[in-house]
């Protein structure tokens, strides 16, 4: 391999795991939106003394 093509890969692994990263935290985002709004939705039907 020359040194293109060895770059070529090292950039493919590399925005590989840049995807498998940004997935990681934008589910961790959208996970954390859906508690926060189930919380408020339970808060707002439990009578409040």
């Amino acid at each position: 391999m020359n040194s293109y093509e060895q770059g070529k890969k090292a950039r493919r692994i590399a925005s590989v795991v840049y995807i498998l990263i940004m997935a990681v935290v934008m589910g961790g985002t959208y996970l954390s939106q859906q508690q926060k709004e189930a919380a408020d939705k339970t808060s707002q039907n439990s009578p409040r003394d």
